[in-house]
């Protein structure tokens, strides 16, 4: 019998070295693909709690921005009360300050004719103007204004005849405001000064009033 004969190439058998070469690379890609899968899964684990920090602190934020605006509405509120407080007080501290000087410029009025009437009366006795400022510690022109003002000032015989210094002025000049001025402090040395402790006035008044200021 005639043997047959193949005529294709005859297949090689793989040495174990390569099978093995090809088994290490095969795992080695299982165990890659194995750590992306994980790398996948971590980063999906991460996505929530991201997403749910990203959220709270936008509502965070949010509630933040709220409670800053209704404080700082608040104190407006409160600040614009405050004015409106402090005004009334100003008002009220004027009105109390116009009545002081009110009352204390009536009580000083009615000193200041005393004080004319009293200068009024030395001079009817004949008493010069030059002797009547010695005799109370003022200037001729203080004496001579204080005659003027005395509520029954009327010109008396031995007083035209009496020569009076050129300060004073002729009898119907107008009443020298200077020479009021420095009966002030004439008035303050003892003349007319008043004990507020014991006289009640308008003095009293705001120190009580400014007690109260206080409280």
């Amino acid at each position: 019998m005639v043997e047959r004969r193949t005529t294709g190439p005859r297949r090689k058998r793989r040495s174990s070295a390569t099978l093995q070469r090809l088994e290490t690379a095969r795992q080695r890609r299982v165990e890659q693909l194995e750590r992306e899968r994980e790398k996948e899964r971590r980063v999906d684990a991460a996505l929530g709690p991201f997403a749910e920090a990203a959220t709270a602190i936008e509502a965070a934020e949010s509630r933040r921005e709220d409670r800053i605006a209704a404080v700082e509405a608040q104190l407006e509120r409160k600040l614009a009360e405050l004015d409106r407080q402090r005004a009334a007080k100003v008002a009220e501290c004027e009105r109390h300050v116009e009545q002081v000087r009110a009352d204390a410029e009536m009580e000083i009025a009615e000193w200041r004719s005393v004080l004319a009437t009293s200068v009024a009366q030395i001079r009817s006795c004949e008493v010069g103007v030059a002797d009547t400022a010695a005799l109370l510690g003022i200037s001729a022109k203080a004496v001579t204004a204080l005659s003027r003002q005395a509520p029954d000032a009327a010109p008396v015989g031995t007083m035209a005849a009496e020569p009076e210094s050129d300060d004073e002025g002729s009898a119907t000049a107008p009443v020298d405001t200077a020479a009021a001025a420095e009966l002030e402090p004439t008035v303050a040395d003892g003349v007319a000064v008043l004990d507020a402790a014991e006289e009640p006035g308008p003095v009293g008044e705001a120190a009580e009033w400014s007690g109260e200021e206080t409280d």
